[in-house]
């Protein structure tokens, strides 16, 4: 009888340790996936002037408040390559309407904040082709 209780435990605890293994290995295969997507990963663009931005560059934008919302309004001014002087050769364009964007214009956009993953920004218009309604 004893016999059966230890060959009962031991293959109890071989199957243990053989679930955390699968569990380390699917976890080591996920975080390879990971660094492979960001070395493969495309370069940023800037949404205004297609620039792309390097490593460190960053849009400059405005989101407002309420902060803990699924759905925000949000201005996008440029990048440093367009604003707030444009380089030479970069003309600041509206992605939607595709007219050319002056220097104190923005881009009004929405930022849509997920509960798991990035978050998402669907541009709306400049101020040319988006116009505010008066409710």
């Amino acid at each position: 009888m004893d016999y059966l209780a230890i060959g009962f435990f031991s293959v109890v605890i071989i199957a243990l340790l053989a679930s955390l293994l699968a569990v380390w290995s699917n976890n080591k295969k996920r975080q390879a996936a990971r660094a492979g997507k960001q070395s493969n990963m495309q370069p940023v663009k800037c949404p205004v002037c297609q620039s792309e931005l390097f490593v460190g560059e960053q849009l400059i934008s405005k989101v407002y408040r309420p902060m803990k919302v699924p759905d925000q309004l949000m201005t996008i001014q440029g990048c440093p390559h367009c604003y707030p002087k444009c380089e030479p050769g970069v003309a600041r364009v509206c992605p939607v309407c595709h007219k050319a964007i002056a220097a104190d214009q923005a881009l009004t956009a929405r930022l849509f904040n997920k509960a798991v993953g990035k978050k998402h920004v669907h541009i709306i218009g400049c101020s040319n082709c988006h116009k505010p309604r008066a409710d």
